[in-house]
Protein backbone atom coordinates (compact mmCIF):
# COMPACT_ATOMS: atom_id res chain seq x y z
CA UNK A 1 0.00 0.00 0.00
CA UNK A 2 1.39 3.40 -1.00
CA UNK A 3 1.97 6.01 1.69
CA UNK A 4 -0.97 8.20 0.67
CA UNK A 5 -3.38 5.27 0.63
CA UNK A 6 -2.07 4.14 4.00
CA UNK A 7 -2.60 7.62 5.45
CA UNK A 8 -6.14 7.69 4.05
CA UNK A 9 -6.91 4.32 5.63
CA UNK A 10 -5.44 5.39 8.97
CA UNK A 11 -7.32 8.69 9.01
CA UNK A 12 -10.57 7.06 7.89
CA UNK A 13 -10.28 4.56 10.73
CA UNK A 14 -9.84 7.35 13.27
CA UNK A 15 -12.85 9.26 11.94
CA UNK A 16 -14.99 6.11 11.74
CA UNK A 17 -14.11 5.44 15.37
CA UNK A 18 -15.06 8.95 16.40
CA UNK A 19 -18.20 9.53 14.34
CA UNK A 20 -19.34 6.11 13.09
CA UNK A 21 -18.82 4.62 9.64
CA UNK A 22 -22.02 5.94 8.06
CA UNK A 23 -21.50 9.47 9.37
CA UNK A 24 -18.13 10.11 7.69
CA UNK A 25 -17.93 11.42 4.12
CA UNK A 26 -14.92 11.22 1.81
CA UNK A 27 -14.63 15.02 1.76
CA UNK A 28 -14.35 14.96 5.56
CA UNK A 29 -11.48 12.48 5.35
CA UNK A 30 -9.78 14.60 2.70
CA UNK A 31 -10.15 17.72 4.85
CA UNK A 32 -8.68 15.93 7.85
CA UNK A 33 -5.69 14.90 5.75
CA UNK A 34 -5.30 18.32 4.15
CA UNK A 35 -5.66 16.98 0.61
CA UNK A 36 -8.21 17.64 -2.11
CA UNK A 37 -11.26 15.42 -2.49
CA UNK A 38 -10.05 14.73 -6.02
CA UNK A 39 -6.73 13.43 -4.69
CA UNK A 40 -8.57 11.11 -2.31
CA UNK A 41 -10.92 10.00 -5.11
CA UNK A 42 -7.88 9.01 -7.18
CA UNK A 43 -7.15 6.33 -4.60
CA UNK A 44 -10.73 5.59 -3.52
CA UNK A 45 -13.37 6.75 -6.04
CA UNK A 46 -16.22 5.85 -3.70
CA UNK A 47 -16.61 5.30 0.01
CA UNK A 48 -17.52 1.70 -0.75
CA UNK A 49 -13.99 1.30 -2.15
CA UNK A 50 -12.49 2.57 1.10
CA UNK A 51 -14.19 0.25 3.57
CA UNK A 52 -12.58 -2.95 2.14
CA UNK A 53 -9.16 -1.29 2.39
CA UNK A 54 -9.77 -0.38 6.03
CA UNK A 55 -10.89 -3.93 6.75
CA UNK A 56 -7.85 -5.32 4.93
CA UNK A 57 -5.63 -3.41 7.35
CA UNK A 58 -7.70 -4.58 10.30
CA UNK A 59 -7.67 -8.18 9.08
CA UNK A 60 -3.89 -8.15 8.57
CA UNK A 61 -3.35 -6.87 12.12
CA UNK A 62 -5.81 -9.43 13.48
CA UNK A 63 -4.02 -12.28 11.71
CA UNK A 64 -0.67 -11.04 13.03
CA UNK A 65 -2.13 -10.84 16.53
CA UNK A 66 -3.42 -14.43 16.38
CA UNK A 67 -0.13 -15.70 14.97
CA UNK A 68 1.79 -14.16 17.87
CA UNK A 69 -0.34 -15.75 20.57
CA UNK A 70 1.61 -18.21 22.65
CA UNK A 71 0.91 -21.83 21.72
CA UNK A 72 1.52 -23.06 25.28
CA UNK A 73 0.23 -20.29 27.56
CA UNK A 74 -0.02 -20.19 31.30
CA UNK A 75 -3.05 -18.48 32.78
CA UNK A 76 -1.23 -15.19 33.29
CA UNK A 77 -0.29 -15.01 29.60
CA UNK A 78 -3.90 -15.80 28.66
CA UNK A 79 -4.95 -12.68 30.54
CA UNK A 80 -2.21 -10.74 28.74
CA UNK A 81 -3.57 -11.99 25.41
CA UNK A 82 -7.04 -10.83 26.41
CA UNK A 83 -5.61 -7.36 27.07
CA UNK A 84 -3.98 -7.31 23.63
CA UNK A 85 -7.31 -8.12 22.00
CA UNK A 86 -8.97 -5.36 24.00
CA UNK A 87 -6.50 -2.79 22.63
CA UNK A 88 -7.11 -4.15 19.12
CA UNK A 89 -10.85 -3.60 19.56
CA UNK A 90 -10.32 -0.01 20.63
CA UNK A 91 -8.13 0.64 17.59
CA UNK A 92 -10.96 -0.53 15.30
CA UNK A 93 -13.78 0.49 17.59
CA UNK A 94 -16.17 1.44 14.78
CA UNK A 95 -16.15 -2.09 13.35
CA UNK A 96 -17.16 -3.70 16.63
CA UNK A 97 -19.91 -1.13 17.10
CA UNK A 98 -21.27 -1.40 13.54
CA UNK A 99 -20.46 -5.04 12.76
CA UNK A 100 -23.89 -6.10 11.55
CA UNK A 101 -24.34 -3.05 9.33
CA UNK A 102 -20.90 -3.51 7.76
CA UNK A 103 -21.14 -7.25 7.06
CA UNK A 104 -24.60 -6.79 5.54
CA UNK A 105 -23.25 -4.16 3.17
CA UNK A 106 -20.01 -5.97 2.26
CA UNK A 107 -20.36 -9.76 1.70
CA UNK A 108 -16.62 -10.25 1.20
CA UNK A 109 -15.93 -8.62 4.54
CA UNK A 110 -18.64 -10.79 6.10
CA UNK A 111 -16.90 -13.95 4.87
CA UNK A 112 -13.46 -12.83 6.03
CA UNK A 113 -14.74 -11.73 9.43
CA UNK A 114 -16.56 -15.03 9.88
CA UNK A 115 -13.31 -16.90 9.18
CA UNK A 116 -11.42 -14.77 11.71
CA UNK A 117 -14.15 -15.36 14.29
CA UNK A 118 -14.10 -19.12 13.72
CA UNK A 119 -10.31 -19.15 13.93
CA UNK A 120 -10.50 -17.21 17.19
CA UNK A 121 -12.93 -19.75 18.68
CA UNK A 122 -10.70 -22.62 17.59
CA UNK A 123 -7.75 -20.93 19.29
CA UNK A 124 -9.77 -20.43 22.48
CA UNK A 125 -10.86 -24.07 22.48
CA UNK A 126 -7.29 -25.29 21.89
CA UNK A 127 -6.10 -23.10 24.77
CA UNK A 128 -8.76 -24.58 27.05
CA UNK A 129 -7.71 -28.11 26.09
CA UNK A 130 -4.10 -27.26 26.84
CA UNK A 131 -5.11 -25.86 30.23
CA UNK A 132 -6.99 -29.09 30.99
CA UNK A 133 -3.87 -31.05 30.12
CA UNK A 134 -1.82 -28.86 32.44
CA UNK A 135 -4.23 -29.50 35.27
CA UNK A 136 -5.28 -25.86 35.71
CA UNK A 137 -8.73 -26.43 34.18
CA UNK A 138 -11.18 -29.10 35.32
CA UNK A 139 -12.04 -31.99 33.06
CA UNK A 140 -14.96 -31.14 30.80
CA UNK A 141 -18.02 -31.34 33.09
CA UNK A 142 -20.39 -32.46 30.31
CA UNK A 143 -20.09 -33.16 26.55
CA UNK A 144 -19.18 -30.05 24.52
CA UNK A 145 -19.10 -27.87 27.63
CA UNK A 146 -15.83 -26.34 26.49
CA UNK A 147 -17.15 -25.75 22.98
CA UNK A 148 -19.89 -23.68 24.58
CA UNK A 149 -17.37 -21.92 26.81
CA UNK A 150 -15.14 -21.06 23.84
CA UNK A 151 -18.13 -19.64 22.00
CA UNK A 152 -19.23 -17.66 25.06
CA UNK A 153 -15.76 -16.17 25.50
CA UNK A 154 -15.63 -15.16 21.82
CA UNK A 155 -19.14 -13.70 21.96
CA UNK A 156 -18.41 -11.81 25.17
CA UNK A 157 -15.25 -10.29 23.71
CA UNK A 158 -16.55 -9.56 20.21
CA UNK A 159 -19.62 -7.67 21.42
CA UNK A 160 -18.07 -6.05 24.47
CA UNK A 161 -18.13 -2.52 23.03
CA UNK A 162 -21.57 -2.88 21.44
CA UNK A 163 -23.22 -3.54 24.82
CA UNK A 164 -22.24 -0.08 26.01
CA UNK A 165 -23.89 1.51 22.98
CA UNK A 166 -27.08 -0.43 23.78
CA UNK A 167 -26.93 0.49 27.48
CA UNK A 168 -25.91 4.06 26.61
CA UNK A 169 -22.87 3.85 28.85
CA UNK A 170 -19.25 4.70 28.22
CA UNK A 171 -16.71 2.28 29.61
CA UNK A 172 -13.24 1.73 28.24
CA UNK A 173 -11.79 0.02 31.29
CA UNK A 174 -9.39 -2.73 30.30
CA UNK A 175 -9.47 -4.00 33.88
CA UNK A 176 -13.23 -4.58 33.79
CA UNK A 177 -12.94 -6.30 30.40
CA UNK A 178 -10.29 -8.71 31.71
CA UNK A 179 -12.11 -9.33 34.98
CA UNK A 180 -15.41 -10.04 33.26
CA UNK A 181 -13.76 -12.69 31.09
CA UNK A 182 -12.06 -14.08 34.16
CA UNK A 183 -15.53 -14.51 35.62
CA UNK A 184 -16.34 -16.89 32.76
CA UNK A 185 -13.20 -18.94 33.41
CA UNK A 186 -13.30 -19.02 37.20
CA UNK A 187 -15.84 -21.88 37.66
CA UNK A 188 -13.65 -24.19 35.57
CA UNK A 189 -10.34 -23.54 37.35
CA UNK A 190 -8.81 -26.25 39.50
CA UNK A 191 -7.05 -25.38 42.80
CA UNK A 192 -3.81 -25.30 40.79
CA UNK A 193 -5.42 -22.89 38.33
CA UNK A 194 -6.66 -20.61 41.09
CA UNK A 195 -3.16 -20.54 42.52
CA UNK A 196 -1.56 -19.77 39.17
CA UNK A 197 -3.88 -16.99 38.10
CA UNK A 198 -2.69 -13.66 39.43
CA UNK A 199 -4.91 -11.99 42.02
CA UNK A 200 -6.63 -8.99 40.51
CA UNK A 201 -8.30 -5.99 42.06
CA UNK A 202 -12.00 -5.33 42.35
CA UNK A 203 -13.02 -2.96 39.56
CA UNK A 204 -16.20 -0.91 39.74
CA UNK A 205 -18.70 -3.07 37.86
CA UNK A 206 -21.43 -0.50 38.53
CA UNK A 207 -20.18 1.16 35.35
CA UNK A 208 -21.67 -1.64 33.28
CA UNK A 209 -24.41 -3.21 35.41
Amino acid sequence: MKDTKHEIVQTATQLFNRDGFRNVALKQIAAELGISTGNLNYHFPKKDDLMPAVFEQMDAEAAEMLNKLRAYPDLKSIMEQVSIFYEFQLKFRFFYLDTLEIIRAYPQIAAAHKEFSMRSMRHIRATIDYCVGRGVFRQEPFPRAYDFLAHSIWMHAAFWLAQFAVLQKDCTSQEIFVQSLLGLLHPYLTPAGLEELPIMGSPDFSKII
